[in-house]
């Protein structure tokens, strides 16, 4: 199995653990840590690929071909690469606090924080969006739509099965 089919594998699962409503209040910078987490592995999906997955030099010349061809799809170009580059390059484009997406909030006592609070609040992912106010579950879940399809083709070529 590609170890970016593995890594996907996982991303799948931390976004149903995102996705999950349980009306819980929790700590605001985990819902964050959480969505930043998603993001980078969206991305970096395409580099674990390439660098792990592709280490001979024949998957490598196959990888280069259909790299270009993958990075020109509209939700690499229009999501995964953008926000991960807002996300971890400029540290912007984190989930509003101020939507729907977030309950009201409250501040409790948390000494393990520095400042001796945290802010908790209850989330609901269905109604998350990003910087630019698009829903951000659809764009997961299209980004992880991407990557399958993406690696099923390799898997396909290079003769690899896969778990899904």
């Amino acid at each position: 199995m590609l170890v970016a089919r593995a890594q996907l594998d996982f991303i799948r699962d931390l976004v149903a653990r995102f996705a999950q409503d349980d009306s819980m209040m929790r700590p605001v910078a985990d819902y964050q840590s959480q969505y930043v987490a998603i993001i980078a592995l969206l991305r970096s999906v395409g580099h674990v690929f390439d660098k792990v997955d592709c280490a001979d030099a024949e998957r490598r010349d196959w990888c280069k071909t259909r790299w270009s061809t993958w990075k020109q799809d509209p939700i690499f170009g229009t999501f995964i690469e953008p926000t991960r580059n807002a996300l971890l390059k400029e540290f912007q484009g984190g989930l509003q606090l101020r939507s729907a997406a977030f309950g009201p909030t409250a501040v409790v006592a948390d000494p393990s924080m520095p400042d001796g609070f945290s802010h908790v609040a209850a989330f609901d992912a269905r109604e998350a969006r990003d910087r630019n106010g698009k829903p951000v579950l659809p764009q997961l879940h299209a980004a992880i739509a991407f990557w399958d399809r993406c690696l099923k083709e390799a898997e396909s070529a290079f003769g690899e099965s896969s778990t899904r």
